[in-house]
């Protein structure tokens, strides 16, 4: 056997074995089962929404150029996943109030006779938007998509795109890291109709209430103006029947 005849059989074998090995992979990935991406999602859901009715106070502090200014208090009741009442709590505030119903809200001033309708991406306060208090079942306001898996820091995350589904929803699309382990949400990306990155989230800090493990630390961040975000304090979560009445749409004053 000549020299060349030797070194075509050796390149041909390590063809054939690199394709073996090439099947094997492909193989072995499309037997194993993509995530259930609604199921992903709606377990999310569970570490920001801890009961079916519920009360948590928040507490919104805003940063501009590393300083802080005002803190911003508020008292959210939330009923099913289409009823939120917010009570702001302030004292330059105090006396207005948002209430969410399905896909509409409005909020109220004790200056006027009428409710005034307002959109979840209207700015509350700093860049928290009033869908980032009001809104946060996102299971019902997005289609989940699985992207991949990635890693944020040391934390394995599978990673969902959701894409508005009512008109309701905050933002038009939303990049998601959850946890592998658990679901828990790590960070977010968000996006307007445009294809405009406006904001991205982290989710900082987890701690138990009533039994279960609850958000209490999140960060907004603008990505407009880099100088800029605002930090949201969840604290006394708490189960409660709150009464029909209070997600009332007349005025602020018969709650």
């Amino acid at each position: 056997m000549s020299k060349a005849d030797c070194v075509l059989r050796w390149f041909l074998a390590l063809f054939f074995l690199a394709f073996l090995l090439t099947y094997a992979l492909v193989s072995h990935a499309a037997s194993v089962p993509m995530p259930d991406a609604e199921a992903l999602l709606k377990r999310s859901d569970a570490f920001r929404n801890g009961w079916p009715a519920y009360v948590v106070n928040v507490k919104i502090t805003n940063y501009e150029a590393g300083r802080s200014d005002e803190e911003h208090l508020y008292e959210v009741s939330q009923k099913g996943t289409d009823k939120t009442y917010v009570d702001f709590m302030s004292p330059r505030e105090k006396g207005r109030h948002l209430l969410m119903l399905g896909d509409d809200m409005w909020v109220y001033l004790p200056d006027t006779s009428r409710p005034v309708r307002i959109t979840p991406l209207e700015r509350l306060t700093g860049d928290a938007s009033n869908g980032d208090v009001a809104r946060t079942n996102y299971a019902v306001d997005y289609s989940p998509t699985f992207l991949r898996n990635e890693k944020v820091g040391a934390v394995d995350c599978n990673v969902l795109e959701l894409t508005a589904k009512r008109k309701g929803a905050t933002y038009q699309r939303i990049v998601y890291w959850l946890r592998t382990e658990d679901a828990r949400p790590v960070r977010a990306e968000f996006y307007l109709t445009s294809g405009k990155h406006i904001k991205s989230a982290t989710f900082d800090e987890y701690q138990p209430y009533g039994g279960k493990t609850l958000l209490h630390k999140l960060t907004l961040y603008d990505e407009i103006r880099h100088d800029s975000r605002s930090v949201l304090e969840y604290s006394e979560a708490t189960q409660r029947n709150l009464p029909d009445k209070l997600f009332y749409q007349g005025r602020a004053d018969r709650f």
